[in-house]
Parts: structure tokens; C-alpha cells; sequence
């Protein structure tokens, strides 16, 4: 009999809708699944003298279920791929002698022969700089571009202090992915490896992805699929040895959360009790006559929402809710090796505030719900980005 802790999760991305690829799967860490094919029947209606039923037909079908993660650096990245529609940009690689300098009182970095636009980065993306010797390396750290020129980096915030380029060989490192529109299909692979049992799962999209930081725990996550057909058999649909996931530790809301940005500025003097997102893609199969299970899969609108639970003390947050106003969140999660990733929702609307006093001898909660819609500065409603160490 087959035993849950001997089961392993592996994918690979598809070049052809429902198609696995002839390579090597790529495993996956999980907490746990409920990957599935769930197979749609009709009981024929014919009327016959015995009162038995003839006959039960399969009418329909479709691949779906959910995996369930605690939140490591770089071992769901293809899968943010498939729930965002996009891809990562290609990381950052600059690293220069005698080229770059801080500019502390204009906010920027600057350059005489690096172009920055043509190294790829954007406006409202995050990057590592690091070379800067100054007091400790003082102005080396992460920094949210907020304008791009050719010899200029506008940052936020300002670099610590003016600092020349010579003698220095300053490095620009990161990469970011935004919502889009170019789907990205996987296939699934589950292994019962202790009887031999494989079932593979191809044409998988994400149309969820959900993250959840709680004080006092681990991050945790999910992502659910909808996808083509399933198949089970005594081996893997891989191709050669599966590769290994990356090993990075499991990221946690005690040591690894930084800096939680809300409307562009660092929280200050309000602590986070808990904060969760939700992205759905409106996913539906679609069936056809002459097929069992779905030819293809439709796309609705990227939805992300949330909510956040504030320990009250200042109303500002409130105020938004009440006028209206729009706003911005950002968190940023580094693990112990260093590295990380920023989580920006650029433009916020707060659909629910709540703030009560819920019982004696207790922290007063300032709750909220909101939607994320789209940035016009950065054509986005979410970004990720990812910065190795």
C-alpha cells in the first residue's frame, strides 16, 4: 500500500499545450495535493421492463487540484510563470569598475558608460547594488527604480551618502516578473514511489495563487490547476533523472520578513499581524464534441485581492478607506543565504476597513480587504522580484 510520505511531486514546462516535453522533470517541493481527474457521467434514461439501468457514460472530464507549499526562494518560479502569464525578465549582470557612483542629494545612481535602459531595467523594479566601500558599505543594499535613463538610476530610497566611482566595481543584480498574457502550461507528475505507481497530469495552468503570512509562522501557499488529461502508469513521463528542487531554506514571518512598505513608504510605528493575497485567472476548460476532457483552456481577468490585519495605532490607513484613495503594498522576504523577493502590489483600492474593539484584554485589530487593479505608471497589478544572493 502507498505511503503519502513517499510520494514526489515533479513538472515540466510544455512547449505544446498538453504535451509533455522530452526532458527531465524537475521535482517539486509540497506540503501536500489534491491533484486529480475527475471524470463527468450520464445515466442513460432508456426505460426497460426490468427496472435495471443499462448503462452509465462518460460525458465529460478535466484535470485539476491544488498544491500545497511552504515558501522557499526559487523553487516555485516556473509556477508564479504559469499563474502570472508571463515570464521572469532576464536577471541583471552588470557589474562595472570605475563607472558608477551614489548620488545622494539627486536620489540616484549614476553612471558614464553603463546605459541602464539598455541593460533592461525598468521603472518600479527592485535591484541589489552592491561594490560601494563608503562607512561600511553604506549606500550597497535593495532599491525600488522609480525613473530609468540611459546614465541615471532614480531610487527610492535616497542612496546614504554621495560616493565617487573610482576605484570601485559596483554590481546592479535582480530580476522581476509582472502579470501578462502568455500562458504557460506545465506538466504534472506524481510518484508513488514506493509501489511504482506514476500519474501524470499535462496542459496544467495555474488559475490560483494564494500566499499567507501569519506572526509566529512559516509562509505558506498554494497554487491551483485546471489542465488537459491525466494518465497513470509504472513509470515516469520524464525523461532521465528527475532534477532535484533547490534546497533553499523555508522563509518564515519571525526572521525573514524586511521591510513592509505601504504607499511608498516603510510602515513606521505600525506592526503587521498578518497579511494574505489572491490571484485567480477566471481559468475554464473548454470541451468539445468528439473529445473527452478539455481542448483547451480559457483566460478571464487577472483578480488579485487580500487582506491585512494591522495592530492599530494610527489612522491613516483608515482615512485611505473612507476617502477612497488609492494606494500601494510591498513586502520583502530574504532567507538566511540572502536571498530574496519583493512582493509589490503597485495600485490598491481598500474595499473593507474594520476597526473594533472586539472584548476585553485585547489588542484592538485594524482589518482590511482590498483589491489590487492596474498601475498605469507600470502597466502591472503585480510584481514579483527576485534578487539572488
Amino acid at each position: 500500500m502507498a505511503d503519502s510520505s513517499r510520494t514526489e511531486l515533479a513538472y515540466a514546462k510544455e512547449s505544446l499545450w498538453g504535451s509533455t516535453p522530452a526532458s527531465a522533470l524537475t521535482k517539486l517541493r509540497f506540503t501536500g495535493e489534491s491533484l486529480g481527474y475527475t471524470i463527468a457521467t450520464t445515466s442513460s434514461s432508456e426505460v426497460r421492463a426490468d427496472r435495471q439501468v443499462p448503462d452509465l457514460i462518460q460525458t465529460g472530464a478535466s484535470a485539476s487540484g491544488t498544491v500545497n507549499l511552504e515558501l522557499s526562494y526559487g523553487a516555485y518560479d516556473t509556477l508564479i510563470e504559469s499563474a502570472l502569464f508571463s515570464v521572469w525578465s532576464a536577471p541583471l549582470a552588470i557589474s562595472v569598475a570605475d563607472d558608477i557612483a551614489a548620488d545622494a542629494s539627486g536620489s540616484a545612481f549614476t553612471s558614464s558608460t553603463t546605459d541602464f535602459v539598455a541593460a533592461g531595467i525598468k521603472a518600479g523594479q527592485w535591484v541589489r547594488i552592491g561594490g560601494f566601500a563608503a562607512n561600511s558599505g553604506e549606500n550597497n543594499g535593495l532599491y525600488q527604480v522609480s525613473a530609468v535613463t540611459a546614465n541615471s538610476l532614480t531610487v527610492a530610497s535616497a542612496p546614504a551618502s554621495d560616493e565617487a566611482a573610482a576605484g570601485l566595481t559596483v554590481s546592479i543584480d535582480g530580476s522581476m516578473i509582472r502579470n501578462g498574457v502568455s500562458e504557460t502550461a506545465l506538466t504534472l507528475e506524481k510518484a508513488f514511489t514506493d509501489i511504482g505507481q506514476y500519474i501524470a497530469f499535462t496542459g496544467m495552468v495555474a488559475d490560483t495563487m494564494d500566499l499567507q503570512i501569519q506572526t509566529g509562522r512559516v509562509l505558506t501557499g498554494s497554487f491551483g490547476f485546471m489542465g488537459a488529461s491525466a494518465s497513470i502508469g509504472s513509470a515516469t513521463v520524464g525523461t532521465g533523472s528527475a532534477i532535484p528542487a533547490l534546497s533553499n531554506p523555508v522563509l518564515n514571518a519571525v526572521n525573514n520578513i524586511g521591510q513592509v512598505m505601504e504607499g511608498g513608504a516603510p510602515l513606521d510605528g505600525i506592526f503587521l499581524q498578518s497579511l494574505s493575497i489572491s490571484l485567480a485567472n477566471g481559468l475554464r476548460g473548454i470541451g468539445a464534441v468528439g473529445s473527452l476532457g478539455n481542448v483547451d483552456i480559457g483566460t478571464g481577468r487577472c483578480q488579485v485581492t487580500g487582506r491585512a490585519s494591522f495592530y492599530f495605532a494610527d489612522g491613516a490607513l483608515y482615512e485611505k478607506y473612507l476617502n477612497g484613495t488609492p494606494t500601494s503594498l510591498s513586502f520583502r522576504v530574504t532567507d538566511a543565504d540572502g536571498n530574496a523577493y519583493v512582493f509589490t502590489l503597485p495600485r490598491v483600492r481598500l474595499t473593507r476597513g474594520s476597526i473594533a474593539a472586539g472584548g476585553p484584554d485585547q489588542d484592538v485589530m485594524a482589518d482590511f480587504q482590498f483589491q489590487a487593479v492596474r498601475d498605469p505608471a507600470t502597466g502591472a497589478t503585480v510584481q514579483i522580484d527576485r534578487i539572488a544572493a
